[in-house]
């Protein structure tokens, strides 16, 4: 098991367990913080691996903000001796402060390296974090010209012109254009997220919005983003959120809590597998369950919203009731289905059936041998079940299951010869409140089939 999985860059920490994938190999995820289960490629074979945190660690894409233009990369090379030199910074965005350190660095290195050129820095907006205010303080005394302008207050042509506009200035100026670039979210992003199931901001990164107190978080527990998979202005205080993450990280593997008191559950029987409840969750908290063919709820990654209780078509998700069962002398078990013997019931005089041990249950094909055969550990116990018409049945299936169970356990009980009709099945609708009134007191009595 590792305790952290790096999706893209890797960061070194000596004290973490770690593996590293590319974006591209990764196949699928599932589970929850403290026990991810990764599937990935590596030389053309699929390896499993068990990972307790996700870190996505992908670089920005570095687009150029105006073609003709030459950008940062290596701009030395590609300036035009005889000409003037003129960096633009915060074209159509503002630069985070990342490119605002590089245009700055830049424009020194160009002002040392060509003393006699002038050279101008427009710019809409200073970041002035970590040391670039002093490197814009030494920008002017080498003699670097800022300009400040509005995006309507400039022009750039293809014959390399700029036209600068500001209050009572008017400049034309003409010289080697560079241009900082637009840092913009890896396309990879996109797939990472799918695969892990994590909601994407309209801005296209991983985080819906920008996040300061905890900043490297996502929807889904356990899983950080950094960089280019957080936004731009995740490069401004990188080695901050990565510090931060890392400690986090490290303060899992002591073990996690869930977020909320109330545990949820899917009803495998009611279930349709319809995935509106894994579309719906914002937190990725939901996974399809293989053994059970029905989706399940990873329990430490749930926050309680609720969100896929409620859009449930199939009513299939409830809340775990936590108290203990209580033992009680009743002898007479009753399994109400709770889309028809059970409406039925609520409409009957109950004081009548106290001495009925009543469980509604979500569906007849619920029921489970081991549990019935406890139920007939009690001496002269006897257990009705109550279940819907095969055309009525809200489960996919229908409730055959719960008849044939039924049946099954009768010829038990006969072989055994314990008597088989200490089991019962029955259908009833939610309409029959008379019928079952009259059913429970026969049978009550003694009235068996």
């Amino acid at each position: 098991m590792y305790d952290v999985m790096f999706i893209g860059e890797k960061i070194k920490s000596p004290e973490l367990k770690s593996l590293c994938v590319s974006p591209d190999s990764l196949v699928e995820c599932k589970g929850e913080i403290g026990n991810f289960q990764i599937e990935y490629d590596k030389n053309d074979n699929i390896h499993n691996a068990t990972v307790k945190n996700i870190v996505i660690n992908l670089e920005a894409i570095r687009e150029n903000p105006l073609s003709e233009t030459i950008n940062l990369n290596n701009y030395l090379a590609k300036i035009d001796e005889n000409e003037d030199i003129i960096f633009i910074q915060d074209y159509q965005k503002i630069s985070p402060a990342i490119i605002n350190r590089e245009t700055l660095n830049a424009a020194i290195r160009a002002k040392k390296e060509y003393k006699n050129k002038e050279i101008y820095f427009l710019y809409r907006s200073m970041r002035f974090i970590e040391d670039n205010d002093n490197l814009f303080d030494k920008a002017r005394q080498l003699g670097v010209i800022f300009l400040k302008y509005e995006m309507d207050g400039i022009e750039v042509n293809e014959k390399g012109q700029v036209n600068y506009k500001r209050g009572d200035l008017n400049l034309d100026l003409k010289g080697s254009i560079i241009t900082a670039p637009i840092l913009k979210p890896s396309q990879k992003i996109t797939r990472v997220a799918r695969l892990l199931n994590i909601e994407m901001g309209d801005n296209e990164y991983i985080q819906s919005e920008n996040i300061y107190l905890q900043p490297t978080l996502t929807g889904k527990r356990g899983v950080y983003s950094l960089a280019g998979a957080r936004g731009p202005n995740a490069y401004s205080d990188l080695n901050l959120e990565i510090n931060f993450t890392l400690n986090e990280i490290k303060s899992n593997l002591n073990g996690v809590e869930p977020l909320t008191e109330k545990d949820r559950e899917i009803d495998e029987q009611k279930c349709i597998l319809c995935y509106t409840c894994y579309r719906v969750c914002p937190h990725g908290a939901i996974d399809k369950d293989e053994k059970a063919d029905a989706m399940k709820i990873n329990e430490l990654a749930c926050y309680g919203c609720d969100a896929c209780l409620s859009h449930c078509p199939a009513d299939a998700i409830s809340y775990v009731e936590n108290t203990e069962p209580k033992e009680n002398d009743l002898t007479l078990k009753v399994l109400m289905c709770e889309n028809s013997a059970d409406t039925a019931f609520q409409k009957l005089d109950k004081d009548k059936f106290n001495d009925l041990d009543i469980e509604k249950i979500p569906c007849a094909s619920s029921i489970k041998k081991d549990e019935i055969f406890s139920y007939l550990r009690k001496k002269e116990s006897r257990l009705l079940i109550l279940g819907c018409f095969e055309e009525s049945c809200k489960h996919i299936n229908g409730d055959g299951r719960g008849e044939r169970i039924s049946n099954q356990i009768r010829n038990t009980l006969e072989e055994l010869e314990l008597g088989k009709t200490r089991v019962q099945f029955e259908r009833l609708s939610p309409r029959m409140e008379e019928d079952l009134n009259d059913f429970l007191l026969r049978w009550k009595e003694g009235d068996q089939k």
